[in-house]
Formats: structure tokens, C-alpha cells, sequence
């Protein structure tokens, strides 16, 4: 499994953070989750691609919602689904034993991974895409929304509260 993020040509730059004086240090989680770095959710295993089509997908309700998956994969109480919420559809996760099936909504396909292999590809692409936001926006480090999600999944970020 693997998941990544590409900023939209199209709809990115209606992101908040492209406002003139934007202050990334003090934006709420919600704010972040719904109007901040805006683009393409992309998530595939092996040659199949499963990802949803639009290009409009919040980076950070992606990082959150991957960050309830690893929650959920390894067992505790937590959404095992990614919502969208620009419209009804979502990407659903089903736990059996040591596997998981993800299926769209969006698509009449199902994959399967390992749980393990699941929670890695969440990580590493939490901390991949924290890194890379964080470095093109340093404010984001004194944000303290980002720096508990980065210590969730055991990062420190330079400069965090």
C-alpha cells in the first residue's frame, strides 16, 4: 500500500495558506482539515490504483483520517473509513485477523494489505507529508494541532510548542 500527495495545479492555490499574511502558527485543526493544502489524495497497491478522482482532497483531513486508520487497523476505537466530506463517498476499511480490505466507494474494487504493512504506509506517509509541508511552511512548526499529530505518530519537529 501506498499513499502520497500531490498539490493541485488546479485547486491549490485556494488554499488557505496562499492568503497574503497567513499565519499557519495559530490555524484551528478544523480550519487546517478543511481549507489548507489542497490536492490529490493518491493511494495505490501495487498497480492498482484507488484513489479518489477529485483534486480537491485537504492534506491535513488526509493526514488525520490516516492517523484514525492506524488507530483503527491496530485496534482501538477509531473510524475505519475515510470520509470526504465535498461529497458522499469514502474509502472503507475492513480488519480480518492480520489483514485488511480497503474498498472505495468511488470504485468496484477491494485490495488487501497486511495490517502492518497498512500502518507503515500510514506513517510514512503522515511524517513524509508533515516534513514536506512543514519545510515550505516553517510556521506550521509552532502550530500545536501539527505538532501533536506529528508527536502521535513519534516525531519532534524542530521549532514545535
Amino acid at each position: 500500500m501506498r499513499f502520497s500527495f500531490v498539490t493541485s495545479d488546479d485547486y491549490g492555490a485556494h488554499g488557505r495558506e496562499h492568503t497574503h499574511g497567513a499565519d499557519l502558527s495559530s490555524a484551528s485543526r478544523a480550519d487546517l482539515r478543511w481549507y489548507y493544502f489542497l490536492g490529490t489524495l493518491r493511494i495505490s497497491h501495487y498497480e492498482t490504483e484507488i484513489g479518489p478522482p477529485w483534486r480537491w482532497v485537504p492534506l491535513f483531513d488526509a493526514l488525520y483520517s490516516m492517523r484514525q486508520i492506524i488507530l483503527f487497523a491496530e485496534g482501538a476505537d477509531a473510524l475505519g473509513r475515510i470520509d470526504f466530506t465535498e461529497n458522499d463517498e469514502f474509502i472503507d476499511f475492513k480488519v480480518d485477523g492480520s489483514s485488511v480490505r480497503v474498498s472505495p466507494s468511488y470504485l468496484d474494487i477491494e485490495v488487501s494489505c497486511t495490517v502492518n504493512e497498512l500502518a507503515a504506509a500510514c506513517q510514512e506517509f503522515i511524517r513524509a507529508e508533515l516534513q514536506r509541508v512543514t519545510l515550505g511552511h516553517p510556521s506550521l512548526t509552532k502550530n500545536p494541532q501539527v505538532s501533536e499529530l506529528a508527536r502521535e505518530i513519534g516525531l519532534h519537529p524542530k521549532g514545535a510548542r
